[in-house]
C-alpha cells in the first residue's frame, strides 16, 4: 500500500477533502534550504484538494494518513494514458489497411484518439482511502507499541 500524510481541509457526505502535506526536505542541509528546493517553489502551484474515503469521525485539520492499493497509480496510468495510445495506433493501421495514404491514418488516429479518450473517461479509478490519524502512529511509537 502506497501512504501519503495528509491534512483534512473538510468533511463531506461521501468522504473527506485532504491536502496533501509535503515534508520538509531531504534534510542534508539541515532544514535551510537548498536550491533545488528553492527552485521547485517558483514552480509550485495552488494546492490540490482530494477526495477520499474514511471511517474516522475527523475534523479539519488533523493530519492523517492515507493509502492507496498498489498497482492502482499503474492501472490507472495505463488507463489514461495507454489506451488512448493503443486505440490511436490500431486506428491509424486499420485505416492504411483500407485505404493507404497519409490523409487515412491522419482520420484513424483521430478516430481512434476520440474513441480512447472517451473509454479512459468511463473507468472508474481506485480512491485512496484514509488508513490512520497521523498522531495516533505516533503515539504507538512513542509507547514503544507497534
Amino acid at each position: 500500500m502506497l501512504e501519503q500524510t495528509a491534512e483534512v481541509v473538510k468533511t463531506a457526505s461521501d468522504g473527506i477533502w485532504v491536502q496533501a502535506v509535503e515534508p520538509s526536505g531531504c534534510g542534508t542541509c539541515g532544514g535551510q534550504g537548498c536550491s533545488s528546493r528553492r527552485i521547485a517553489e517558483l514552480f509550485q502551484r495552488k494546492p490540490r484538494h482530494f477526495l477520499v474515503d474514511c471511517d474516522l469521525s475527523l475534523a479539519p485539520g488533523d493530519r492523517v494518513v492515507v493509502g492507496i492499493a498498489r498497482g492502482s497509480v499503474l492501472r490507472s496510468a495505463l488507463r489514461a494514458y495507454g489506451l488512448p495510445l493503443g486505440l490511436m495506433l490500431a486506428g491509424a493501421l486499420l485505416a492504411q489497411a483500407i485505404q493507404p495514404g497519409d490523409g487515412s491514418a491522419l482520420v484513424g488516429v483521430l478516430l481512434g484518439g476520440m474513441a480512447g479518450w472517451l473509454a479512459a473517461r468511463g473507468g472508474r479509478a481506485a480512491r485512496p482511502v484514509v488508513l490512520r490519524r497521523e498522531d495516533d502512529f505516533r503515539f504507538r511509537m512513542i509507547k514503544g507499541q507497534s
